[in-house]
């Protein structure tokens, strides 16, 4: 099975999958690391989407959607016609992310025409993790991460371990000069069937007669259908830390496409971000919102303060597992121009008219 996304609103199987965020081992190191034990069973982590913006707070007012708010029949009918989109170069845009596969033990190259041992078509952005030796930080062959939460040095041995794959690293060190676009084409007259293609800027993509979906490149989470669910969910931090109780990996990405909708790409990169932000967080998010909150989930405080300022359980998510889940992901909720449940400046949100599409 590819990548490629089916005809039709379904997209969940009912096969249980047993996998994980482990590139180098495939997906049954992240079964472990899912499975913590008895308690972790009723801990549910707070998994916002990242930040492309994570340095910067905008002098903007923040704003953020309401998810008790019923969405106007205009998105809702717009996300119905999504859902029934069909994506035909689905292999192509994720093998452009050039991520290595991690499948050691069958050689497994190209992740997006079968499944590893696990069960999943894509890899972990996190494994094998980038290291790099130096003489001076100063050298490194890539400028540092703007914020420590995602790499480690250690100075003994004068190394640098960046919490994901090469690709990400080169990719989330060059945002600031980088205008890309993900854009979309419809190839027949019904505007069912389409390409994604990534474009330089977004000058270029109108030259083509593409429409621009959204910032940046596209990936696993790009799709019309994926779109589809990030217009319907306002919040999806609720349902997210919902899956994100499933014992297994396998358990998260199916109740990520049963209960939430995404297509089956984009369910696996949100697991590969749920369970490593598992590993990386859940010290600072308990210490945070205290271990009996975490444990009954009565984690309602602030998302944020009133400058835009992640309390210190996201800004872990953010910054720790943040570029890996942008790189592969493609579409976030900011850059495809959608508010979300946590408030943000204005100036971080990229003006997108997805009502082009059947226009």
């Amino acid at each position: 099975m590819s990548v490629e996304h089916k005809k039709g609103g379904g997209d969940a199987t009912d096969e249980d999958w047993t996998a994980g965020a482990d590139g180098s081992n495939g997906t049954c190191k992240a079964q472990k690391y899912a499975g913590f034990g008895a308690v972790l069973l009723l801990i549910v982590w707070l998994l916002p989407l990242p930040s492309f913006s994570d340095q910067q707070v905008s002098r903007d007012d923040p704003v953020c959607a309401d998810d008790r708010v019923r969405s106007p029949s205009g998105i809702r009918a717009l996300a119905k016609r999504l859902q029934n989109t069909n994506l035909i170069n689905g292999n192509e845009i994720y093998n452009r992310l050039d991520l290595e596969s991690g499948n050691t033990e069958t050689g497994q190259t190209n992740a997006s025409t079968s499944r590893d041992a696990g069960g999943f078509l894509t890899s972990s952005p996190y494994e094998p993790r980038y290291r790099e030796f130096y003489s001076s930080i100063a050298e490194l062959r890539y400028p540092l991460p703007p914020n420590p939460r995602s790499y480690e040095i250690d100075e003994i041995k004068a190394s640098f371990l960046f919490y994901g794959q090469e690709p990400v690293l080169r990719w989330h060190s060059s945002l600031g000069s980088n205008t890309e676009v993900c854009a979309v084409q419809f190839v027949d007259t019904d505007r069912v069937d389409y390409r994604l293609r990534t474009f330089p800027d977004q000058e270029s993509a109108l030259t083509e007669s593409y429409i621009v979906t959204h910032r940046y490149h596209c990936g696993t989470c790009s799709s019309l259908r994926d779109l589809a669910v990030y217009l319907a969910k306002p919040d999806l931090t609720k349902p997210a830390r919902t899956c994100g109780r499933r014992l297994t990996a396998g358990g998260i990405k199916k109740c990520l496409m049963e209960k939430v909708g995404f297509a089956e790409p984009c369910a696996e990169t949100w697991t590969y971000n749920i369970v490593h932000t598992r590993q990386r967080c859940m010290k600072t998010c308990v210490k945070h919102y205290g271990l009996w909150k975490v444990l009954t989930n009565d984690m309602n405080d602030a998302h944020a303060d009133k400058r835009g300022n992640l309390n210190p359980c996201l800004a872990c998510d953010e910054h720790a597992s943040g570029p890996g889940f942008q790189y592969v992901a493609g579409r976030t909720r900011r850059n495809s121009g959608l508010v979300s449940a946590i408030c943000r400046p204005t100036g971080e949100i990229y003006p997108v008219e997805h009502q082009l599409y059947f226009e």
